[in-house]
């Protein structure tokens, strides 16, 4: 039974069938995620529903990996096979092996983009009391009011209240006093 399943198998890879279809298939969806992508329809709810083989939450096996793993095993395979000659059993372990490092390769770029992190991510009211900004939105009396401040490199947007209930124009310079609450400052104009 196992020689007449691999002869079957063997009869189907010998006709590059197996190869065609998967440099193909593959090929052609990374065609279609690069225009999903290009036209911004990707998925941003959930991400990339691929399986989990990882507790830290990589997922190896995406829709990526996949299409990957398809593109190397079938033109690597196809190369081996008609470039170098090779038999169709070494053709097909050298696109496995192929498919297998653009599998890896892949999970290990998902992994390494998780970990990069941006200062801005990590804003903190807190280190904004004594700094100057400019009124971005009017603060009207006893009303609330947008500053704009840089920190940390980058411009931030801060809701922001009049520390003495006074109206406050728009590209004002101000100067943050204290915290209100974790979204809003108080300000009083700079003099």
């Amino acid at each position: 039974m196992f020689t007449e399943t691999f002869q079957q198998i063997s009869a189907i890879v010998s006709e590059d069938t197996l190869f065609w279809f998967a440099a193909l298939s593959g090929s052609g969806m990374l065609v279609i995620q690069f225009a999903l992508n290009f036209l911004g329809i990707t998925d941003t709810e959930g991400g990339d529903h691929g399986i989990d083989f990882d507790t830290r939450e990589v997922k190896w096996l995406s829709k990526q990996a996949l299409t990957g793993f398809l593109m190397m095993f079938g033109w690597i395979g196809l190369a081996c096979k008609k470039e170098f000659g090779l038999e169709t059993f070494f053709s097909a372990g050298f696109g496995l092996l192929g498919g297998l490092a653009a599998l890896i390769a892949t999970g290990l770029i998902f992994k390494l983009a998780k970990g990069l992190h941006s200062p801005g991510d990590r804003f903190n009211l807190d280190d904004a009391i004594g700094k100057e900004a400019f009124v971005y939105k009017q603060i009207s009396k006893n009303g609330i009011g947008k500053i704009s401040l840089s920190l940390y490199d980058l411009t931030h947007e801060v809701d922001a209240l009049s520390l003495n209930g006074e109206e406050i124009a728009s590209f004002t310079q101000v100067k943050i006093i204290k915290k209100a609450d974790e979204r809003t400052v108080f300000v009083s104009q700079v003099r």
